[in-house]
Formats: C-alpha cells, sequence, structure tokens
C-alpha cells in the first residue's frame, strides 16, 4: 500500500507539514508506508520506546495515560487528519501515553530514526518544522484554556457545534464515536455528559442514539461561547424546527 495524491493533500494540511514543498515533505516520509489497523488494536504503551509517530488517514485513535492510582484518563480522541505521537519523537526516550484504535483506521507510520535523520541534514527545514510544532503547542494551551473556563454542558455544546455544516439554521449530524469516549474527551463522567445533554434539549437539541437534530445552530454556538441560553423549541420528529414564535411560521 503506498500513499494516495487524497493521502498527499491530507497530510499537507497537517500544521507540522503545511509549510513544507513537495521535496522536503517526500523526504521526510521516505519509506513510510500506509498500513490498516483494525479496532482495539494498541500502537503503544506508555512507557514503550518512543520509535515511531503516526499521521492518521483514516480512523480514530484514544490517546491514554494512567495516574498512579491506576485510572485510565483520557487525553484525546483523535482522526483523520492528526497526528500521534509526534512530540514523544522529539523528546525521544518513552512514550508518555498509550495509544488504541477505537475505530478501523488506516495510518502512517513514521520512523523517528529516519524523520530526525532529514531533519539534521537540512536545518532549514528543521527549523520550519521547530516553528511548526511551537505553533501547535500554544493552540493546544488556548484550546485547554478555553475549554477550562466552559461548564460541560457549554463543553458538549461547542464539540456540537464542531461537528455541524452550517454556522445557523437547522443541522444534522451523527456523532463520531461512542458517547463514552465523547465524555472522556471533554473530560466529563458519562453521567455528567448525559445530565448535560438533556440540558441542551432547551436550545432546540435533539438526539436519537448517535443521530443529533440542532434546530438553531447560531443558538447552540452563543450558548457554547458566553453560558447564554436563547431557548429554542426541539425539531419536530421528522427534523423540522417546531413553531416558537421565532424560527417557527408564525402565522404572519
Amino acid at each position: 500500500m503506498s500513499l494516495t495524491e487524497q493521502d498527499l493533500a491530507l497530510i499537507r494540511k497537517v500544521p507540522l507539514f503545511s509549510r513544507l514543498d513537495d521535496d522536503a515533505l517526500m523526504r521526510l516520509l521516505k519509506g513510510a508506508t500506509p498500513r490498516e489497523y483494525p479496532r482495539g488494536v494498541m500502537l503503544f504503551q506508555q512507557g514503550d520506546r518512543a520509535d515511531c509517530f503516526y499521521v492518521i488517514l483514516d480512523g480514530l485513535v484514544k490517546i491514554t495515560r494512567h495516574s498512579p492510582d491506576g485510572d485510565e484518563v483520557v487525553i484525546g480522541v483523535f482522526g483523520k487528519g492528526a497526528m500521534v505521537a509526534e512530540i514523544a519523537m522529539f523528546l525521544g526516550g518513552r512514550y508518555p501515553a498509550s495509544a488504541e484504535v477505537v475505530a478501523p483506521a488506516r495510518l502512517l507510520p513514521v520512523l523517528s530514526s529516519s524523520f530526525k535523520a532529514a531533519l539534521i541534514s537540512d536545518p532549514d527545514l528543521a527549523m520550519g518544522m521547530l516553528a511548526a510544532t511551537s505553533r501547535r503547542v500554544r493552540d493546544l494551551v488556548e484550546e485547554i484554556e478555553h475549554i477550562k473556563g466552559q461548564t460541560g454542558a457549554q463543553r458538549v455544546a461547542d464539540f456540537i457545534v464542531g461537528l455541524c455544516p452550517e454556522e445557523e439554521g437547522e443541522a444534522q449530524i451523527d456523532l463520531p464515536y461512542e458517547k463514552g469516549l465523547i465524555a472522556a474527551r471533554l473530560g466529563m463522567k458519562p453521567e455528567s455528559f448525559s445530565r448535560a445533554l438533556k440540558r441542551l434539549r432547551q436550545l432546540g437539541v435533539r438526539i436519537q442514539r448517535d443521530h443529533v437534530i440542532i434546530a438553531d445552530v447560531a443558538a447552540l454556538n452563543h450558548f457554547a461561547m458566553t453560558g447564554e441560553v436563547i431557548p429554542v423549541s426541539p425539531p419536530e420528529p421528522n427534523g423540522t424546527p417546531a413553531p416558537n414564535g421565532k424560527n417557527g411560521n408564525t402565522g404572519r
């Protein structure tokens, strides 16, 4: 299996590679070959030697750490276009967390040794990668600060809005993975996640198993950003928002 043009287009959008020209990108990925992984495969365990990182071409990968008392903490669930363990590659040594495939995935494993050899041979390339890594760390810090300022219901609303193809009006989406994983990704317990979903009903959000119908994306986004509730009637079972004097037909 080799990289396709679609794969390369996706990789070029990854922040770590986004400013590289085609020649530089191919030098860094020399010898790397995509592989398919079934659900449940452990890519690496916390404490394993960090000899490889991964670009997710399709599927989902969960990153976890174990606390001193043995509890599993979900750091994140990453999908198409994300990278896994690239920081461990730069630091060397051992993986600081574990990675598990939680949905059938197609990944591009990149050996740390060949990647670092390409960086050593091209100082300009190394500086570009350092700048891209710094931007990624900055973005992660901003994301953490943003999440810390939100209630549980706001976190769930923000997550749902991020999946919506529309910025206003009605939208329908499917949750990308099981609710327990979403709760862990948002730093919530499953029962807190369920309570947050119930609270979103007043914002016109209706859940049918893994299918979500949103009556007003803009109102949901406003709540995620500010915590202010703009009451919206939930959609009817056929997906049409119920009349509520604002979004429905008032007869005027």
